[in-house]
């Protein structure tokens, strides 16, 4: 990765609300982590460079929360109907339902898609990310609104699908 990808990246990351952000690019792993602040301003991220050969622990199961830590917002999780399937984020950014502004959305409830279609874009670092249906199904609702932050994994779009 570049210099001035890094210092775009860490650009993005300090405006975010994320505290921690890890990039894998090639031979390199890149992890920045909001740490305490030195100063009165803004955290400092703290980048770690990770060999991506280096083994990775497995995670810890943890043990399921009540209640979410203090100070610490979830957005509700989405209530599925039994059937239901959700196409989900692929990375961190923004969400766009079409592909420019003014234009018609990828997809709306109702539609029919077919697996490997584009259904919406995720914006990260200035690139423009085309995300695909997985399925061939009907488009039962869109769970994020156009311009939200989105994140890894999020559910984007739920679907029912058609045999």
């Amino acid at each position: 990765m570049d210099l001035d990808k890094l210092r775009e990246l860490i650009g993005i990351f300090e405006s975010s609300e994320l505290s921690e952000i890890e990039i894998e690019e090639q031979d390199r792993r890149i992890r920045l982590t909001k740490g305490h602040a030195q100063h009165a301003h803004a955290p400092q991220p703290i980048i770690t460079h990770i060999p991506v050969h280096a083994p990775v622990p497995a995670p810890i199961p943890a043990a399921p929360v009540s209640q979410p830590a203090p100070g610490v917002e979830h957005p509700p999780a989405p209530e599925m109907e039994e059937g239901v399937v959700t196409i989900d984020s692929p990375m961190v950014g923004v969400f766009y339902a079409a592909p420019a502004p003014g234009e018609p959305p990828f997809v709306s409830p109702g539609d029919v898609v077919e697996e490997g279609q584009t259904v919406c874009i995720v914006e990260a670092m200035k690139l423009m990310n085309e995300v695909a249906a997985k399925i061939h199904g009907t488009i039962v609702s869109v769970l994020v609104e156009n311009g939200e932050p989105v994140e890894y994994n999020q559910p984007l779009f739920a679907v029912r699908p058609i045999e």
